[in-house]
């Protein structure tokens, strides 16, 4: 589900809402303080943060650098199983999408991206990346709601990707990653203008 920025955080009653213990809950909630979905002020406790457009811009130039490098050292070494493996997910991606399935399609879109910089090789590459994704994921899911036809374009996007890695052309997977993520960064900031805006707007 969405909680609305500002929402205080309850171990107790989000382990009931989930049918589980709080120790999950308390482990899933330092998480997101670490990612910066969550906000911890003391002696009053936690609650949702508010995502503004310099941390969308930093994870997504950010990810943009850990990317092509991971393309990078993926290429000469990527197997047609894991091009396969890319073809498949995004035919889900756009499944997903056109289906208003926006969990799901967040849920591919970062298994899309985590093929090849797992294929990098590169455990600390991967790691550093892993740290990006949770931001990531929040903010794809809650803006895709928001504007269904935007993040359809955003998933066409990576098929300039797919393709540039069925070509083994680097410096076009390079050229198509700096395209779609800076497309997908800009779509993603609108989408949030348009909500703040709306919400603005008296009835």
């Amino acid at each position: 589900g969405q909680l609305p920025v500002g929402t205080h955080l309850l171990e107790t009653q989000l382990a009931e809402k989930l049918g589980v213990s709080r120790g999950p809950v308390r482990e899933a909630l330092l998480r997101l303080e670490q990612e910066g979905l969550v906000i911890n002020q003391p002696y009053r406790g936690k609650f949702v943060a508010n995502i503004s457009a310099q941390t969308i811009h930093e994870i997504y130039s950010l990810r943009c650098v850990l990317e092509c490098f991971a393309a990078e050292l993926a290429m000469p070494t990527f197997q047609p199983a894991q091009l396969d493996q890319l073809r498949a997910l995004f035919e889900s991606m756009m499944a997903a999408v056109n289906a208003g399935r926006f969990e799901e399609f967040a849920d591919i879109d970062i298994e899309y991206h985590r093929v090849f910089v797992a294929a990098a090789g590169h455990t600390r590459l991967l790691q550093m990346w892993e740290t990006l994704t949770d931001v990531t994921h929040a903010v794809i899911v809650v803006n895709a709601s928001l504007d269904q036809d935007n993040y359809r374009i955003i998933a066409e996007g990576h098929q300039a990707i797919l393709q540039a890695f069925a070509d083994r052309d680097l410096a076009g997977i390079k050229a198509a990653l700096t395209f779609h993520l800076g497309e997908a960064e800009r779509r993603i900031l609108e989408a949030m203008q348009s909500a703040t805006n709306g919400a603005a707007t008296p009835p």
